[in-house]
């Protein structure tokens, strides 16, 4: 079986497909690629001829260079859409952190303004209280976690593209 699986490896064939190559069926390749029996002399020497052009350094046939072409610019125009979209989600995470950001500022400023208007005289107690709530329930809900949840996304998406970056200016082949 080890022998069968090298051999395919090297011509890219099924075992159907090496059967009729050869010219013999598919379990009498069976059985010589199990080493339960032999090949006829003329399939063995076309076997060993196709094997030993396999094995020579590989010239690119017009075929296989198309090929590579064509995924190699498909992979490139995938790459380059990757990049696309990790922009536009960095743009998307700029605006959650820096809306988050904002809402964190107003509902501080507003929590000085309570304390500042809690030392006045005759104080509005009821609409300072619910002003305390509202920036309290407010920095709960963009809470400092949550923004650096999202600046570390940021950080990764920056990361991704300085990498998709570097695959499009060199491509591997």
């Amino acid at each position: 079986m080890k022998n069968n699986v090298s051999i395919k490896s090297i011509i890219g064939l099924s075992q159907e497909e090496t059967a009729m190559l050869l010219g013999i069926t598919r379990s009498q390749w069976a059985m010589y690629a199990s080493g339960k029996r032999d090949l006829p002399l003329t399939s063995k020497n076309q076997l060993a001829t196709l094997l030993s052009q396999l094995q020579k350094p590989k010239h690119k046939s017009a075929e296989r260079q198309k090929i590579a072409e064509a995924e190699q610019k498909e992979t490139q125009e995938w790459v380059k859409q990757q990049l696309h979209n990790l922009k536009h989600n960095e743009l998307l995470l700029d605006k959650k952190i820096t809306t988050i950001e904002n809402k964190r500022q107003e509902c501080f400023a507003a929590l000085e303004a309570v304390s500042f208007l809690e030392s006045q005289p005759n104080p509005n107690t009821s609409l300072l209280k619910s002003i305390q709530i509202c920036a309290t329930n407010t920095l709960q809900k963009n809470s400092l976690s949550q923004l650096l949840d999202l600046q570390l996304k940021k950080e990764n998406v920056e990361m991704l593209k300085l990498k998709i970056g570097n695959k499009i200016s060199q491509p591997e082949k």
